[in-house]
């Protein structure tokens, strides 16, 4: 698929991929659709490019943001040289990496930094990983309210988190944790009152 109408497709399961083009001392970073990709990859192939490695995601936003950790850091390393734009009549040429031994940048080293790319993408998009990280910024806000004295305001947010998070190892394979929670929680919700009880 074109790179101007992939955008149109993001919302959609797509892939990241990587190519090489050994004649042109080259490699490609590109994305595609699932559904288009065969059609994508054919295209480069009757130009001379192999495909070197796939990479599923869920949308193609992720996979736009893999391809863009990839291509950020080797050109912020130096590996600024694309293929000329008439080599590649299919399009994509942007996301070139011409001069591949020039720049002692091999094939394998690609694959691995497009594998993290990928592994820390779909981590970072992960409900799970999200949950987390919204728990983490709220456990800081108590601490911040800890330290300016605000514990009325703590305790409450402290309830809400520990029933959040009741709620989610009670539906998950952890609920085996579920009492040793709800046990934080009766203990949280005793400070809140007791704190409620202090004259102003």
């Amino acid at each position: 698929m074109a790179a101007q109408n992939f955008h149109d497709h993001a919302d959609g399961p797509a892939i990241l991929y990587i190519a090489r083009h050994e004649a042109q001392d080259a490699f490609k970073v590109g994305v595609a659709s699932t559904a288009g990709q065969e059609q994508r990859l054919r295209a480069h192939q009757r130009q001379g490019w192999t495909t070197e490695l796939r990479v599923e995601f869920e949308t193609g936003h992720q996979a736009l943001q893999a391809e863009r950790a990839v291509l950020s850091f080797l050109r912020s390393c130096g590996a600024t040289s694309t293929v000329p734009q008439a080599d590649m009549p299919q399009g994509g040429y942007t996301e070139t990496l011409a001069d591949a031994h020039l720049m002692d940048l091999h094939l394998q080293d690609l694959l691995q930094m497009a594998q993290l790319a990928s592994r820390l993408v779909r981590k970072a998009h992960c409900p799970l990983f999200s949950l987390l990280r919204h728990f983490g910024d709220a456990v800081g806000e108590i601490h911040r309210l800890i330290d300016q004295g605000r514990k009325d305001l703590a305790a409450p947010m402290l309830v809400e988190i520990l029933t959040l998070l009741l709620k989610f190892v009670q539906k998950t394979e952890f609920d085996d944790m579920a009492p040793t929670v709800q046990e934080l929680l009766h203990l949280a919700e005793a400070k809140q009152h007791a704190l409620r009880a202090q004259p102003a």
